[in-house]
């Protein structure tokens, strides 16, 4: 969907273009303040196998997010008519995953521009295909689906980011206290608490991909197969089949039973960790001795 703006001068402030179903409820904001995403090998890289275009500038192409021009004069913005994308994280492999949001389903929306205070609304429509016998029940069927998926995906990736957040504050603090007399203490401590932490980041995620031919070699785990459920929500015009709902259901079950053990460990056992560390009285700064002559770091 392709929308075009005119302004008779700079704004001063930022621009928000933002989309919105037939009840006003806001579906996607784009800003003119929007950063584009890292380019690949900038640490914020995921590939999905086969490669699905990302959202960019234009029509979903391109390596950042899609971002509203402030030019005097003419300006168009082009929206995929997606909802938001699920979380990703750093260096993820997907095998045929959807990470996408959902597109928009045959409706009424609205389009509002906010320029230095001042609203624009207009309004739309998207038509169905006629050539397709999906009926409106249909369309929201998939659009529910897609949406629960979507959010599933990214309540997963989410514990994968707060699993590795936690995984490396413990091992700065293993390298800081390493010559300290009570560091087999922490560090047993800590090999325990690592230890289930990569078990059920594992669980959810196959950590031994590192290109996006490794699945080819390594199975797949929860979060890929619930990605790659959501490719087949999307696809195509018609409401989800009942063994999409039962894989869901099954997948969603699995997922949750990693991060409820997750929920639990973050509640107990790193408090455990953290009170462990406190009663070793480990020192806030440690002061090396210095080197002796022709000594290696």
């Amino acid at each position: 969907m392709v929308v075009y703006y005119s302004l008779k001068a700079k704004p001063s402030s930022d621009q928000v273009l933002e989309f919105l179903d037939s009840s006003g409820k806001s579906i996607r904001k784009f800003t003119a303040a929007a950063k584009p995403s890292p380019s690949p090998g900038q640490g914020s890289t995921s590939t999905e196998q086969p490669a699905a275009a990302e959202e960019g500038g234009l029509g979903g192409l391109g390596g950042g997010p899609a971002r509203v021009t402030t030019d005097v004069g003419l300006n168009r913005f082009d929206w995929d008519m997606r909802y938001p994308d699920a979380v990703r994280f750093p260096d993820m492999v997907l095998w045929a995953g959807e990470t996408r949001g959902p597109r928009i389903v045959p409706g009424s929306y609205q389009v509002k521009l906010t320029v230095d205070g001042a609203t624009m609304t207009e309004s739309f429509e998207v038509k169905p295909d006629p050539r397709l016998s999906a009926t409106s029940a249909d369309y929201a069927k998939q659009l529910e689906l897609g949406l629960r998926i979507r959010d599933k995906v990214t309540e997963t990736h989410n514990a994968v980011l707060q699993i590795r957040d936690v995984r490396k504050q413990v091992e700065d603090l293993l390298k800081r206290v390493k010559d300290q007399p009570n560091f087999k203490v922490i560090n047993d401590a800590a090999s325990a608490l690592n230890k289930t932490l990569a078990e059920i980041e594992e669980t959810l995620y196959q950590t031994k991909n590192q290109s996006s031919q490794d699945p080819l070699n390594f199975p797949i785990r929860l979060n890929n197969k619930l990605a790659a459920l959501g490719g087949v929500v999307s696809r195509g015009d018609a409401a989800p089949t009942d063994q999409s709902y039962a894989v869901y259901d099954e997948l969603a079950s699995q997922i949750d039973a990693q991060l409820q053990r997750l929920a639990r460990l973050m509640s107990t056992d790193v408090p455990a960790f953290n009170q462990l560390v406190k009663e070793q009285n480990v020192p806030a700064v440690v002061v090396k001795p210095p080197r002796s002559e022709g000594q290696q770091p």
